[in-house]
């Protein structure tokens, strides 16, 4: 198991020794929405639950290590540990309890040390993951699969912060460039929007669905876009999706459908697309149910609907 130099070891018995190996490919960041100490959050990961990060960043620029980043943590759902050996290491980050507030300048210059040794120390590609289980660099709310429940973690400041500065900064680092935030053109930008409103459907007719508002993008020169929406919807009934782009005349071209079968109990629908638009079109996702039976007019309710991607400019 190895061990980042920065960090004061704080190693978790019996996770450390009983959860298996892994290879390391991928480096999450996390918020706790809580402003603990790297000592407060082993002492939670310790007596309070099952649940564990390989790393604690506190405000005041500590740095806690609790599992060997060649061993399973558990905070990453889906990439914690794949089949083929392959696993995330996750870093906890502290916040307020809203999870509202923009990492200080300690917490930057902690996760970019991290970032660099673990390219240094692992071999993870210094790129912004290009799916759930591409190698890279990722914050939990990337991808559906790091998450068991959905979350908007580690918050809108800390996602920017992540792009304008965190993963440039590790590259930088890395590499040994200057100034120490480049931002290269073919670094793709993340897109991450998620919204709790209760949106209702009503049958046989497209909605467009707002995600943090309706436009998903603007300004886009390339795209690669997933929208999940969930809801309650009868079992056989039909959720139909697709991507269009608003020009600036109100005329817009419209992708293809996506068709999704609602099962029994809770529904989770997801429809995917690439694209490019001008820097004038605006990305937009519209949805559409339809009942198994026809005669049925009663409308549904999605309660969550998330937007996750890469685009460049």
């Amino acid at each position: 198991m190895a061990w980042y130099p920065g960090a004061i070891k704080m190693e978790l018995q019996p996770e450390s020794d009983s959860q298996p190996a892994i290879r390391p490919t991928q480096f999450i960041v996390h918020s706790i929405i809580a402003p603990w100490t790297a000592r407060r959050t082993y002492e939670y990961w310790r007596d309070s639950t099952s649940l564990e990060s390989h790393f604690g960043v506190d405000y005041e620029g500590t740095v806690g290590q609790y599992i060997g980043t060649e061993t399973r943590a558990d905070a990453n759902a889906g990439a914690n540990r794949r089949a083929d050996g392959t696993g995330a290491v996750s870093a906890e980050t502290a916040s307020n309890t809203s999870g509202s507030d923009p990492w200080n300048d300690k917490q930057i210059e902690d996760l970019i040390s991290i970032g660099a040794w673990l390219h240094e120390e692992h071999g993870i590609p210094l790129r912004i993951c290009r799916s759930h289980s591409d190698p890279g660099y990722g914050y939990h709310s990337m991808f559906p699969q790091w998450s068991t429940s959905g979350t908007a973690c580690p918050g809108k400041a800390r996602i920017k912060q992540f792009n304008d500065i965190v993963f440039p900064g590790i590259v930088a680092r890395a590499t040994g460039k200057t100034p120490p935030f480049p931002q290269e053109d073919d670094v793709p930008h993340t897109l991450g929007l998620y919204d709790e409103t209760d949106r209702s459907l009503v049958p046989d007719k497209w909605t467009t669905l707002p995600i943090e508002g309706v436009d998903l993008l603007k300004g886009a020169s390339a795209y690669q876009a997933m929208v999940q929406v969930t809801g309650t919807v009868p079992e056989g009934s039909v959720l139909q999706g697709r991507f269009y782009h608003l020009r600036a005349d109100n005329t817009r071209w419209t992708g293809g459908i996506t068709e999704r079968l609602a099962t029994a109990g809770a529904t989770f629908a997801d429809f995917h697309n690439s694209g490019s638009i001008k820097p004038t079109e605006k990305l937009r996702f519209e949805i559409a149910y339809f009942p198994l039976d026809p005669e049925d007019n009663r409308s549904i309710t999605l309660t969550t609907a998330r937007c996750r991607g890469l685009y460049w400019k």
